[in-house]
């Protein structure tokens, strides 16, 4: 086993808790490796998550707008698409920023090997390359972001043809005429969206009595009145007994007391699971609960040298959660002391059409733990900038506290509603109330107003309604 020098910090996994980590302690003056199995940088997120479906999303969206030209006052005729075009584009993204990635870990000065990590013992990093060969680093601190894997079916691997994962749709040459998606959390709601959106016949197939169930039952009420605009119906409170392949040209569910339906493809989307077995854990002592390793505050575990961030730990599997993490943890390691991260300015966003984005407490929450809230709700339709944009679907719902008029939560459903919640973001990291809000001046006309105009209802004057 060859040796390969020594550093301050060695960050296996490269997705965006692990490469922002890297980043951050090279800022901060260490020598800082970088450790990826994969064939590129950037984890999930960049190769087969965020970057990619956001990309087909939006070609998606365009391809809905421009059949509705007409209403623009555009005479275009029958629009169509190329479906090779799109994954073109889609695949030139993220190469894209592949290549920046491998540019700032040059700008950082920080080492990238190529292979399996793994603890290896106190102050240890081997890296088994794919030729089997094994390189030994030495390290002051490890930071473990590796991440999570899509999670199959007991009962029904993935063939990559017509039982397939998220990863694998991600390379389908031809949009299918059905589709049924066993899962209607945020990836499954995103995929039927985009291949709905297509022509494609889509079923949501969820086991709980709502699809997104974590979300405002208010909001996804109203998102799944656009959804079945989509070409897609759904299936909740069903429980799955089968997937069946059908010779490799379509595949058969069975739901509990059914009969076998079939599709020509079948989405396996019920979650992901943490990746880590085999990097090293048993080694070294590193406390796990479940799958997830256990850490502070500040992300340490139970074993000194060792941090983890991101998907492995028990905190929201999101791209943006494990990146401030990462900041995070990196300024632990450097003992800079840094503010504890408040989970509950944490935003989500789901990118299927119209978008949902949500912070903090749901109505459902609040009840289940008897908080004293009002709600204030604005449409977007009477919105001046939102007719402009044919973008008038939806709302903006404040759930606030009532004496001090705090912000517990907010739920937006709507075209911008992934880039509007980051106002409350912002707002929730300062603690402010309602009352700011709606005095906070807007520029007109733009549909941010709408921020403005929900905080004018939760205080029981609304301008423009």
């Amino acid at each position: 086993m060859a040796a390969a020098g020594s550093f301050d910090l060695v960050v296996i996994g490269s997705g965006p808790g692990g490469y922002v980590g890297a980043i951050r302690a090279a800022q901060l003056g260490m020598k800082v490796a970088l450790v990826e199995k994969a064939p590129h940088l950037g984890g999930t997120c960049l190769n087969w998550g965020c970057i990619p479906t956001k990309a087909l999303l939006e070609s998606a969206k365009t391809y809905d707008k421009l059949k509705h030209l007409e209403e623009l006052g555009f005479n275009a005729g029958n629009p169509t698409y190329d479906w090779v075009r799109i994954m073109g584009r889609k695949d030139g993204i993220v190469d894209s920023q592949r290549k920046g990635l491998r540019f700032l870990m040059k700008k950082n000065k920080i080492e990238v090997f190529e292979g399996h990590g793994r603890l290896a013992g106190p102050g240890k990093v081997s890296v088994t390359g794919a030729d089997g060969k094994a390189t030994t680093i030495e390290t002051k601190k490890v930071l473990l972001a590796t991440g999570s894997r899509v999670r199959p079916l007991p009962f029904a691997k993935f063939n990559g043809t017509t039982i397939i994962s998220s990863d694998d749709i991600l390379s389908i040459t031809d949009v299918p005429k059905t589709l049924a998606v066993i899962g209607g959390g945020v990836v499954g709601t995103e995929f039927a969206s985009l291949f709905g959106r297509f022509g494609t016949q889509v079923t949501i197939i969820e086991a709980a009595p709502q699809i997104l169930p974590t979300e405002d039952e208010e909001a996804v009420g109203e998102l799944v009145k656009h959804l079945k605009k989509q070409n897609i119906t759904f299936e909740v409170g069903a429980k799955v007994s089968a997937i069946t392949d059908n010779g490799g040209k379509s595949a058969s569910v069975t739901l509990d007391g059914g009969k076998p339906r079939e599709f020509e493809k079948v989405l396996v989307s019920i979650g992901r699971e943490a990746v880590t077995n085999d990097i090293g854990l048993e080694l070294v002592g590193v406390k796990t609960d479940r799958t997830f390793v256990v850490v502070d505050k500040h992300y340490k575990t139970n074993v000194d040298w060792i941090y983890a961030i991101g998907d492995i730990i028990a905190t929201p599997a999101l791209a943006h959660t494990a990146s401030a993490e990462a900041i995070h943890a990196a300024e632990a390691i450097a003992g800079k002391n840094p503010n504890v991260i408040n989970y509950d300015a944490n935003p989500g966003a789901i990118y299927c059409y119209p978008e949902i984005a949500s912070i903090g407490m749901t109505e459902q929450a609040c009840k289940a733990k008897k908080v004293e809230y009002k709600v204030g709700k604005f449409p977007f339709s009477p919105m001046a900038k939102a007719k402009i944009e044919n973008a008038t679907e939806g709302f903006i719902k404040i759930i606030f506290e009532p004496k001090y008029r705090e912000i517990l939560g907010v739920h937006i459903i709507g075209a911008k509603a992934t880039e509007l919640i980051a106002e409350f973001a912002l707002g929730k990291v300062l603690e402010t109330t309602v009352d700011e809000i709606g005095q906070t001046i807007h520029p007109h006309p733009t549909i941010s107003e709408t921020v403005m105009e929900a905080a004018h209802a939760a205080l029981g004057h609304a301008i423009h309604m």
